[in-house]
């Protein structure tokens, strides 16, 4: 091995030591805040997180799923899914601990969860330095702040729709489309997307459609979105269909009664605007990040474009007269920027590292 080979190797067992040592220290931070779960004086923390421990509470005293919502007064049908109360009630049956303390646990397990799931989606774009940038963001957003701290089927959401995202990223297989690994594990994450929560359900169904009308002169990369896609609407077809005994989301009381607050993207005396939910700095690397990737034509790159798209508009279908849940539909906008401002993070200081480098050499030819 010649010096020039040593010295190289020796750089990349630095920066190689470097990044995994600021991933331990994110992953310690985020973890360290989430523990203040325990310092409430109830767990779960606040809002309408109560709902769903008693229906958990409920599962556990009477050994069935209840058929009628107990919230809002009950005496309707059932109408939320089922996969994020059946995780706390389930994991409290096997291991004896009350729901309550339950509730907190999953909390924490599922935010380490999303730490990680944002961790590997953003690797298999842009790499390991790009995932650490990604989630630099994250943990110091206050909209994921927020919604990781409560225990809600969101945040089950919140790694299921990446997980569904990432198997579809990591399947390289080329044509012919055919049923592989990739595909059933894509599968089956949509399907718990689907019975995890509404919002994430429709904002997956986005996601996916918006990148199959992106792929329709790519027949197999179509194939692994729309088959998860597929599997997602008939999952929750099939659930509402048990639960409500129709198809129709017309009667939903979200929909119905347009439950939800806008999001403005500037702060006011009424609301909190945009930046400062997602983080001041999340947005100008976003599109750094995906400026980057349509330079460097990463392949999938129009899945994480669907992903920005689709939850903006989701975000502010007030817009178009629709008026649901923008501000839960923000949490996901905010998270494809994480994701996109990581790589535009990497972006910017390896451009930045490339014009110091050829700085010093001109400094050093001319000396």
């Amino acid at each position: 091995m010649t010096t020039e080979s040593r010295v190289r190797s020796r750089s990349f067992d630095y920066a190689r030591v470097a990044r995994y040592a600021t991933l331990i220290v994110l992953l310690i931070l985020f973890i360290d805040y989430h523990l203040r779960i325990f310092q409430s004086y109830v767990i779960p923390t606040y809002g309408n997180t109560m709902y769903h421990v008693g229906i958990e509470r409920l599962t556990l005293e009477s050994g069935y799923y209840p058929a009628q919502e107990l919230s809002y007064n009950g005496g309707f049908p059932n109408f939320y899914v089922p996969a994020y109360r059946l995780l706390i009630a389930s994991q409290s049956l096997v291991s004896g601990i009350d729901v309550m303390l339950m509730s907190g646990l999953v909390t924490i397990l599922l935010s380490v969860a999303v730490f990680g799931i944002v961790y590997s989606i953003s690797r298999r774009f842009a790499g390991v330095s790009a995932a650490i940038a990604a989630l630099f963001f994250l943990t110091l957003s206050p909209e994921i702040a927020i919604f990781t701290l409560r225990a809600l089927p969101e945040l089950l959401g919140l790694f299921t729709l990446p997980l569904t995202l990432f198997f579809i990223v990591v399947n390289k297989t080329q044509a012919p489309f055919r049923f592989n690994r990739y595909v059933i594990l894509s599968v089956v994450a949509a399907a718990l997307t689907a019975l995890t929560h509404q919002m994430t359900l429709l904002t997956l169904a986005a996601v996916l459609s918006i990148y199959v009308l992106t792929q329709v002169r790519n027949r197999n990369e179509l194939l692994k979105a729309l088959v998860p896609l597929v599997a997602l609407l008939s999952m929750y077809g099939l659930w509402q269909l048990y639960s409500l005994h129709t198809i129709s989301i017309l009667g939903l009381s979200q929909v119905k009664y347009h439950e939800g607050t806008p999001v403005d993207f500037f702060a006011s005396a009424n609301s909190v605007g945009f930046f400062e939910r997602a983080g001041l700095l999340v947005l100008p690397f976003a599109v750094v990040g995906l400026a980057w990737l349509q330079r460097t034509k990463t392949d999938k790159r129009f899945l994480l474009y669907s992903w920005v798209v689709a939850s903006l508009l989701l975000t502010k279908n007030d817009l178009f007269g629709v008026g649901i849940f923008m501000d839960r539909f923000l949490t996901f906008f905010v998270q494809s920027l994480i994701i996109a401002g990581g790589i535009g993070a990497f972006a910017t200081l390896t451009y930045a590292d490339t014009l110091v480098a050829r700085l010093f050499s001109k400094n050093v030819d001319s000396g």
